[in-house]
């Protein structure tokens, strides 16, 4: 049985789709029949707005389809967002965060992001500079790019940099308190909680922390430098296996089971659900297919007496036999 969405839920996911795929004709027309289907469909797509809006912290309103006989216009001014959020702003924020308990888990993160890569899929990203990231599936960037700087935000997730060198305006990444410049390089930053992991594929990167003390030094192709709170670590790695994911693949080396299935999740709608501790810290080595995560998980897992028992196409449990 399919769980029913409410006109919340199914708002937040129509500004997704729509702010994801702006040119999608088909979507935009499916779009235009749902908001005319309800009246409630059309409250809550006015609501998703100005949450969008006020959570944005500036006046931010998608445009709507081209209007057809059945689609109702919403003139979403600012005399009507008053008048339906009176006395002002107190309210409106109170709406924003009566509506965050309905948004995906990825809502806050996307609507402050320049760029975002859906589940299960890659994006590029290609600069004017000729640089160009890449970001990983569920990874979010914004941008700060003038006439004096170039300004990577990683708000989560993991991205690969292939950076065009220009000593008149820094290539800087910032993830968590860990900022990255580029000293002409090719490079991969990725954030796992409060960790904060920079690699280097190709040239040298310097690496610092605005904790002062915990790390500033250049990475060269092949190191790598993690950081979580006070603690920095640093190793070395094949410089080809470095960013892999772009292309599909997970290599494992000397991991545990709990950091592979991190890695997997991002790459499957299903929601992955380890209940083993003693399984969680097997070590693993191997290479597996990101685009097969189900088969990779089994994989990883079945060798080490675990298995995996799906209670639906959207979860999936991992416990030891």
């Amino acid at each position: 049985m399919t769980e029913r969405k409410t006109p919340t839920q199914a708002a937040a996911g129509w500004y997704l789709f729509l702010r994801d795929y702006p040119d999608d004709e088909d979507m935009k027309h499916r779009f235009a029949e749902w908001l005319a289907s309800d009246p409630a469909h059309a409250r809550a797509w006015e609501d998703m707005n100005v949450t969008a809006s006020v959570m944005a912290g500036v006046p931010r309103i998608l445009h709507m389809p081209a209007r057809t006989s059945a689609t109702p216009v919403l003139h979403m001014n600012a005399y009507r967002v008053a008048r339906r959020f009176l006395p002002g702003c107190a309210l409106a924020l109170a709406a924003a965060c009566a509506a965050l308990a309905f948004m995906p888990p990825d809502m806050l993160v996307r609507l402050s992001a320049d760029h975002y890569a859906p589940v299960a899929q890659t994006r590029d990203i290609r600069l004017a500079d000729g640089s160009e990231i890449i970001l990983a599936p569920r990874a979010a960037v914004s941008l700060t790019i003038n006439g004096s700087e170039r300004g990577v935000r990683l708000l989560q997730g993991e991205a690969l940099f292939d950076v065009r060198h220009d000593p008149t305006r820094p290539f800087r990444v910032t993830a968590g308190h860990v900022t990255a410049t580029d000293v002409g390089t090719v490079f991969d930053v990725r954030m796992d909680g409060d960790a904060t992991t920079v690699a280097v594929r190709e040239g040298e990167v310097h690496v610092a922390s605005a904790r002062s003390g915990i790390i500033e030094r250049n990475l060269h192709a092949g190191e790598w430098e993690r950081v979580s709170g006070t603690t920095a670590t640093a190793g070395t790695a094949p410089a080809a296996t470095i960013g892999a994911w772009r292309d599909g693949t997970l290599i494992a080396r000397d991991q545990t089971v709990a950091a592979l299935i991190t890695a997997l999740r991002p790459w499957t709608a299903a929601k992955i659900v380890l209940t083993d501790s003693e399984l969680a810290k097997k070590r693993v080595t191997g290479t597996y297919d990101l685009r097969q995560p189900e088969a990779s998980l089994r994989l990883i897992v079945e060798a080490y007496g675990g298995q995996v028992s799906s209670l639906s196409s959207w979860i999936d449990i991992v416990r030891a036999r």
